[in-house]
């Protein structure tokens, strides 16, 4: 799986740290996703992130085929 939420981020005009405080969601849990370095997320990240950035799951999340 690839994250890409930095794209959407860039696009929508918002930095991390505004999502990371309108959201409650951690900085670090955030830098470690928009950098790919997490192996797991959480259910309640994910829905905080779309619900915040309007935005689909396939907006965020794609499948990596050059990783397999």
């Amino acid at each position: 799986m690839k994250i890409t939420l930095n794209q959407v981020l860039d696009q929508k005009g918002i930095s991390q740290n505004q999502l990371a405080k309108d959201t409650g969601i951690s900085t670090s849990t955030l830098r470690n996703l928009n950098h790919n370095r997490t192996t797991r997320i959480s259910f309640d990240v994910l829905e905080k992130i779309c619900m915040y950035l309007n935005c689909e799951i396939q907006d965020i999340l794609c499948l990596d085929h050059t990783s397999a």
